[in-house]
């Protein structure tokens, strides 16, 4: 009889858990200002970040690539993004938002700043000292996700 793996340590729980109420939390103030969040997270990296390529997007959202292209795909039927020619690379091309991305990703950032302000309110420690671990985790995740799997 195999033995169970090793209980994993509570910081990997801890974040699923964390992600799941972010996702929770922004999904419901967006809603309140009447925007959809559906892949508001991926409009907001373009925008913040864009144009960027379909694999820059990936590489900043952590999603796999196959992901990130559906979902480009869907922002572009939708209307949010468009594609245009890379400039250093012809066989590449760049997403940007539209005007109407642009609008539709302005709408939520009331519904940001007070979840950001409800957020901080009831941190127990400094922001700061909170964002520099969540980078922190962030690039260790990073590695780990692109780090050879060893065999067990």
């Amino acid at each position: 009889m195999s033995t169970p793996p090793e209980r994993p340590r509570g910081f990997l729980i801890n974040t699923w858990i964390a992600s799941e109420l972010v996702a929770s939390l922004l999904e419901g103030r967006l809603a309140e200002e009447g925007v959809h969040s559906g892949f508001y997270g991926t409009l907001s990296v373009i925008g913040v970040w864009g144009p960027l390529t379909p694999s820059k997007v990936a590489e900043l959202t952590g999603a796999p690539l196959t992901t990130v292209s559906d979902r480009l795909r869907r922002m572009v039927a939708d209307g949010d993004v468009e594609r245009v020619a890379h400039p250093g690379d012809g066989r590449s091309h760049l997403v940007q938002l539209t005007a109407k991305g642009d609008a539709h990703w302005k709408q939520g950032w009331p519904a940001l700043q007070r979840t950001i302000a409800e957020v901080t309110a009831n941190l127990e420690r400094p922001v700061d000292e909170v964002e520099g671990s969540l980078e922190d985790l962030i690039e260790a995740l990073r590695k780990a996700a692109t780090a050879p799997n060893p065999v067990s």
